[in-house]
């Protein structure tokens, strides 16, 4: 039987559904939270001005690495053990951070838990994402069934191992019931995220969203969570000198070091920021993600410079390009990696780039992975507000590519020795994963009139 229009739209606004996109003109920042192996969202930013490592002895017994970046998080310190029944570490982390991002935002009610009455939580997306998730519960299961039988397994097991459960999770603990966001694309997943929900709340499907990434494989079963990695020889083995191990861009870097943490944005449409009077951090200027569909690890630098370039370009004008200030570089330490993203950004900045300073802030964190693109946006959202961008630890020999240590790498302008205080109007954030996966943003300092994309 043919239903008319007429009674669809009735039925649809008798159920109060708003039908029609609100596009945003220009999308903003008004909250984030960070925890990382230097502390919380101003311990990091410190730390990093103070050329702190959160890098120690983490003994695994690995007969290559037993050095990581740990971060103290209990969750029965923000949950009774009730809630954390179908919680793993990471979605306790996810809630938490969340939480902590919205408090910022100002957005939840006076408990501090739930979205406020007057926020549309139909138009709040969320996306709080992994690169690896719980999945060391899944060797719980298996210890459980070769220990008890299959009859042993608890009914919360899957809730804890399944990689949608950090996002589903965070939504129902915050009320928030508008787009989901649970994309894990390696290392690129907590920047990624932010992509994504600039991109909804500009094409108008949220007016809030709610982004970016965790990671802890080092908690539970953390033989297996550096195992992993080791077994690729992609982590440093510098075990003597954990604080010195991570070196990106330096002579003597031989890989990352693994870190965990926990990096949430909120963005926001500016005209709904302006209405409800909240406080406006940065403006995104550009975003843009892609995926190579090259390789495995090693990144292509000609698609990520194509990404980048669409990154910055001026989408009002269509025509021009954002002037970028400062780049806070994805610089995991490793030989190929850094090389790589170097490449790639003398094919978009050219002649340009010797007057761009980049810094490298996983010399101090190590790499977070999932939740490493969301910290690094934080605190180059930070630096815009500060007037100061941190420089690069371990940083004692300059050298981009190993196999050629006596190129000239003038054109390279990378933050050494102290924080380099400067006027910070735009800064431009890179995240690259395995896969190919690269996502990038162009924050700039919020002006009330500032132009937008």
């Amino acid at each position: 039987m043919f239903v008319s229009i007429a009674i669809m739209l009735e039925r649809a606004r008798a159920r109060g559904l708003e039908l029609e996109r609100k596009p945003a003109e220009t999308v903003v920042v008004t909250g984030y939270y960070q925890l990382t192996p230097l502390g919380n969202t101003e311990e990091t930013f410190q730390g990093l001005l103070e050329g702190k490592s959160g890098i120690r002895t983490y003994d695994v017994g690995n007969d290559r690495t037993n050095i990581a970046g740990t971060v103290e998080f209990n969750p029965d310190n923000h949950f009774s053990r009730r809630e954390q029944a179908p919680m793993s570490t990471v979605t306790a982390m996810a809630i938490f951070g969340a939480r902590e991002a919205s408090k910022m935002a100002k957005i939840l009610d006076d408990d501090g838990k739930h979205l406020q009455s007057s926020i549309d939580k139909d138009r709040v997306a969320i996306g709080i994402a992994s690169g690896i998730g719980p999945t060391h519960n899944l060797i719980d299961v298996s210890d459980t069934i070769r220990e008890r039988g299959p009859r042993r397994i608890s009914p919360y097991n899957g809730l804890k191992s399944f990689p949608e459960q950090p996002n589903a999770q965070a939504a129902m603990a915050l009320k928030a019931s508008g787009w989901p966001i649970n994309s894990a694309e390696a290392c690129a997943t907590g920047l990624s995220a932010i992509v994504e929900g600039a991109r909804l709340i500009k094409e108008g499907y949220a007016d809030i969203a709610i982004v970016g990434g965790v990671e802890e494989i080092l908690k539970e079963h953390k033989e297996v969570g550096i195992g992993l990695f080791a077994a690729m020889h992609v982590l440093s083995t510098r075990n003597d000198e954990p604080e010195k191990a991570s070196r990106p861009f330096d002579k003597d870097r031989d890989g990352f070091v693994e870190s965990s943490g926990i990096g949430i944005v909120v963005l926001e449409s500016e005209d709904h920021a302006r209405k409800r009077d909240a406080k406006i951090f940065a403006e995104a200027l550009g975003f843009e993600k892609s995926i190579d569909g090259n390789d495995i690890t090693e990144a292509d630098p000609d698609r990520i410079a194509d990404t980048i370039f669409l990154a910055v370009r001026n989408r009002k004008t269509k025509e021009d390009f954002h002037p970028v200030d400062a780049i806070f570089a994805h610089a995991t330490s490793t030989h190929i990696g850094d090389k790589v993203e170097i490449a790639a950004l003398r094919k978009v900045f050219a002649e340009d780039l010797p007057n761009i300073p980049i810094t490298a802030i996983k010399s101090n964190l190590g790499h977070l992975m999932g939740g490493a693109g969301a910290v690094n946006a934080i605190v180059a959202i930070q630096a815009i507000n500060e007037g100061v961008i941190p420089h690069i630890l371990n940083l004692e020999n300059p050298v981009i590519d190993l196999e050629h240590p006596d190129e000239d790498y003038s054109d390279v302008n990378l933050v050494r020795n102290e924080p380099l205080k400067k006027d910070i109007n735009t800064a431009l954030v890179t995240a690259f994963g395995f896969g190919g996966h690269n996502a990038v943003v162009l924050f700039g300092k919020y002006k009330e009139e500032s132009p937008s994309q």
